[in-house]
């Protein structure tokens, strides 16, 4: 029996210097993966992916998605924040725009939307917005009739073009841009301010930005 036990003894203790180290190598990566991701915010995109103007919804898209992308590798939002985009499909009508200003506010994570692709759906989109308390930023002009210049930026049009399959942008695209890292300045604002940027904030930073 005494050799039995000993053999019993010395499994025991094998298993505990496999199992306890294991353990804590355990306990140390749950402690310390959160910490390694930062958080995120998001904007969202309305835009016609399907019909007619499918094209332009595209187009917009790949120009959201590139000043998103750049703006993550530089760090982010006020240095502690990754930035997501959401995309809503409004067929660039008016009231189907309106439901997804809804849909984009019920999701608390995003701060601002970009839509409104002609005059009538900037309108009333835009009302909804401001109703619900949510940053919207639209072109000022019809796309259709007044061009916006595509920018003579060698990084924006080659980034772009490795998006779109090497498509070149085109009036959409650059105001798309622009406005994207306006709005993604404004979160940056609201970010460094107050630590955490909420849609208030966030108005807020537009608004002052317009005043300067």
């Amino acid at each position: 029996m005494v050799p039995l036990l000993r053999v019993a003894y010395c499994v025991l203790r094998l298993a505990a210097s496999i199992l306890v180290p294991a353990a804590c190598c355990l306990f140390l990566v749950a402690c310390t993966f959160p910490g390694s991701v930062k958080p995120t915010v998001k904007i969202g995109l309305s835009a016609p992916f399907e019909g007619l103007h499918r094209d332009l919804g595209y187009e917009a898209l790949q120009a959201v998605r590139l000043a998103v992308q750049q703006r993550n590798e530089a760090g982010g939002v006020g240095g502690s924040y990754l930035v997501e985009l959401v995309a809503l499909n409004d067929v660039d009508d008016p009231e189907e725009a309106v439901v997804q200003a809804r849909k984009m506010a019920v999701d608390s994570g995003v701060l601002g939307v970009l839509g409104g692709w002609s005059p009538e759906t900037a309108r009333l989109a835009a009302l909804e917005y401001e109703r619900l308390g949510l940053a919207f930023l639209a072109p000022e002009a019809d796309l259709d009739v007044d061009l916006v210049p595509v920018p003579a930026d060698g990084v924006f049009v080659a980034g772009y073009q490795a998006l779109s399959g090497g498509v070149p942008p085109g009036p959409v695209a650059a105001w798309a841009y622009g406005a994207t890292n306006h709005l993604l300045d404004a979160l940056d604002t609201a970010a460094r301010v107050e630590g955490q940027p909420t849609r208030t904030s966030v108005l807020a930073a537009l608004s002052q930005n317009r005043e300067h």
